[in-house]
């Protein structure tokens, strides 16, 4: 399902096309009610049967407790469900910090890549040469190291420029 994608209501007649998108949707169904549980804190239950009316379900936290919940029947917790249940939610919600966390590392790295290809690329390296170190003749290993030697010359100007730039500014210099 694209976004908000009008999508017309009607039967799929082939079969493999009609138990394909029942799969499809379950599945996408069911991450949704995930999503749901862990953004929003909720119980939930989610019964559905396939076309050859074999049933699949989701529940959260279990069966058991959405039932009684549904019908009226939960029962007070006690303390020690309480505190296995606050402890799983803030166990999630550490995972969900450390998954964000994580992220925002990869963006940053996958940023700083593309700087240093940008600056491989002005010096006519683009990239690693596609052979391995023990592969390499003389010529390529020489004109390597003096690609990295001009390299860390640039490396070390620059640097040198910004602790310069922030030290009339009195700005600490940002990490590359």
């Amino acid at each position: 399902m694209k976004g908000r994608e009008k999508i017309e209501m009607k039967k799929i007649e082939k079969e493999d096309d009609l138990y394909a998108t029942f799969y499809k949707l379950r599945d996408e169904l069911f991450m949704e009610a995930s999503e749901l549980c862990t953004t929003c804190k909720v119980d939930i239950g989610v019964i559905i049967f396939s076309p050859t009316g074999e049933p699949h379900s989701f529940f959260h936290p279990n069966a058991d407790k959405v039932f009684n919940r549904f019908l009226g029947r939960d029962m007070p917790r006690d303390d020690a469900d309480q505190l296995a249940e606050a402890l799983a939610r803030a166990r999630v919600e550490q995972l969900e910090q450390q998954l964000h966390e994580l992220e925002v590392q990869q963006e940053i790295e996958e940023e700083r890549a593309k700087k240093l290809d940008e600056l491989f690329a002005q010096d006519g390296i683009v990239g690693w040469p596609g052979v391995p170190i023990d592969q390499m003749d003389m010529e390529m290993v020489t004109n390597l190291e003096a690609k990295i030697d001009n390299l860390l010359l640039q490396l070390e100007e620059h640097a040198k420029k910004l602790t310069e730039e922030a030290s009339s500014s009195n700005v600490p210099p940002s990490k590359i």
